[in-house]
């Protein structure tokens, strides 16, 4: 290759970089904060915590036992703003067995564990823990928002059945939706084995089967 063909060569190769350059610029100045959001921001993550229950006796003394959800951030690096873990779905089945559509009118916050102590809106880098719902003895399971609407459907009473849908959202992320069936057959134990045969809190794949 000659000289003249060279530096040609060499030429273009420098405009196709600075050309490069440009663009790369432009994306940067128009969708940054996306691409650092997907690259090195927060990435949240949410699950069961402990499906077995927290054995816990209520003020008046009664047996409980707490259900909770882990959120961890698999970026710790990188703080999650304004944490919340939001209820999106709850679905009861129909005569058939099936699950119709649940969806929400609006997502409710659960709450966080030990709740007069926690910030509404934490900035999560380690793990945080919300409630999910609980049981007490002689009672009925019940989920666990900040506020129970008029119309409120996440109470089970046994022998009965519900998935929920939940997503753990901040301002900078959001998880991807986590599936939950609780059955209850309405029996109690003190025994956490035992009571974790009554009733079964597992991750489903699909919330509407």
């Amino acid at each position: 290759m000659s000289q003249a063909a060279d530096t040609k060569l060499w030429e273009l190769l420098i405009q196709g970089a600075v050309a490069v350059g440009t663009v790369a610029v432009a994306i940067l100045a128009i969708w940054g904060e996306w691409v650092r959001e997907k690259l090195a921001g927060p990435k949240l993550q949410l699950s069961l915590h402990d499906p077995e229950g927290e054995p816990i006796n209520v003020s008046d003394g009664t047996p409980s036992r707490y259900y909770h959800l882990k959120v961890r951030n698999a970026r710790r690096w990188a703080p999650a703003k304004n944490v919340r873990v939001l209820l999106t779905k709850i679905n009861k089945p129909a005569a058939d067995g099936s699950f119709p559509g649940g969806a929400l009118s609006g997502p409710l916050q659960l709450t966080w564990q030990h709740p007069n102590f926690h910030p509404l809106f934490p900035t999560i880098g380690p793990d945080d823990i919300c409630d999910l719902g609980d049981l007490q003895k002689g009672r009925f399971f019940k989920l666990s928002p900040y506020v129970l609407p008029n119309n409120f459907q996440g109470f089970l009473k046994a022998p009965g059945k519900m998935r929920v849908e939940v997503i753990a959202a901040a301002d900078n992320a959001e998880s991807s939706p986590l599936l939950i069936e609780i059955a209850w057959d309405g029996q109690w134990s003190d025994d956490t084995i035992q009571m974790s045969k009554h009733l079964v809190i597992k991750k489903v794949s699909s919330i509407d089967v």
